[in-house]
């Protein structure tokens, strides 16, 4: 599992190496002859068992109902005494034969009636209370409550009432929709349409990256590499390395904090697992180079430039010159062709498809 996180950074890895410009004493593809360094085996008509991108309404449901909670309006209530689901705000102390008892005493604290956080009687105990009113609860805690110390025992809970509130939740009908502001939302239709289609859209990425990763894995497999260029595998562990800093950065953490809380890897270890996948990703795009030197899907210098225009304007750049200047046309370049290979490979796969 680890690796597989882990790797799932070559992507973006590389997207965020062009964007630093070109790196000294590096070796691109460019500089090598790919089948100097892989033999081939077979990569057309490679079989593949995916998991086809769907979406369970029960998911979108849970997710509107989230997002309604969210929305929920508390109301106080000031005019009648406490009743099954209102929300109370109570100051409380629990004694056991008069004394105490660590963990009892509360100010200030919030409670849903019949949400069964408190022990049995409890919440049933404040029923009919008012603001104001204190009450005095006999109760006894579970024989099999997790401290020892009270597990099975009577106490006494001496409770008052700050506050009732009823909170309201949402109803999810037209013209709560409308109150959106969503373009092309107006019913409470097209708004669950409208959710299911962004779940939808990650399911397909999903979907996509898991297509192109077990293609890849099954390609990889069938060849022999020779040893890379130290310099090759050097520029691309500095790449793993600034995409994961930034990522660091984004979280407010330095790289070795992020990478101990999120993917378990002490600063000793995270080095060699980027170390390893700077290998992998080398492999793999000289595995790339190899296949579309056979097959002749090079890019052409035309191909590059147009990309080049796209990707400056959908990365918000001034102009094509700007983007350029700070981008490694060479790492670019290699992102252009691994793309139109993988392309080329899944059109050239058997690929299966499973259902939950």
């Amino acid at each position: 599992m680890m690796k597989k996180k882990i790797a799932i950074l070559a992507v973006t890895a590389m997207l965020a190496g062009m964007l630093t410009g070109c790196s000294k004493n590096a070796t691109y593809l460019s500089e090598i002859t790919a089948k100097d360094y892989v033999t081939l085996g077979e990569y057309k008509g490679i079989e593949v068992t995916v998991e086809e991108p769907a979406v369970a309404d029960e998911y979108v449901d849970a997710y509107i109902d989230y997002v309604l909670s969210q929305n929920a309006v508390s109301t106080d209530i000031t005019d009648r005494p406490v009743e099954e689901g209102d929300v109370v705000n109570i100051d409380y102390a629990g004694y056991k034969d008069g004394v105490a008892f660590d963990g009892g005493t509360a100010q200030g604290q919030t409670l849903e009636i019949g949400s069964g956080r408190f022990i049995p009687g409890f919440e049933d105990g404040l029923i009919g209370a008012n603001i104001g009113d204190e009450v005095s609860l006999e109760l006894t805690f579970p024989e099999n409550y997790t401290n020892e110390e009270l597990a099975g025992a009577a106490v006494t809970f001496e409770v008052k009432i700050n506050g009732i509130s009823v909170v309201e939740v949402p109803e999810l009908n037209d013209e709560y929709v409308q109150g959106l502001g969503i373009e092309g939302c107006s019913t409470a239709q097209e708004y669950r349409d409208y959710i299911y289609e962004i779940f939808y859209a990650d399911a397909v990425s999903t979907y996509n990256r898991t297509l192109k990763s077990e293609i890849t894995d099954a390609v990889l497999a069938n060849c022999v590499f020779k040893e890379i260029p130290e310099k090759m595998v050097d520029r691309y562990y500095n790449v793993v390395t600034d995409s994961m800093s930034a990522a660091a950065v984004s979280y407010n953490m330095d790289l070795a904090t992020y990478m101990q809380s999120y993917y378990g890897l002490d600063a000793e270890s995270y080095p060699e697992t980027f170390r390893e996948e700077a290998k992998n990703m080398a492999q793999q795009y000289i595995m790339f180079q190899a296949i579309a030197d056979v097959e002749d899907l090079n890019l052409t210098e035309e191909e590059i430039a147009q990309s080049m225009e796209e990707k400056a304007a959908s990365y918000g750049y001034e102009s094509v010159e700007q983007f350029k200047e700070e981008t490694d046309t060479e790492t670019f370049g290699e992102y252009l062709m691994a793309e139109k290979v993988m392309e080329f490979l899944i059109d050239n796969a058997v690929i299966n498809t499973t259902t939950k």
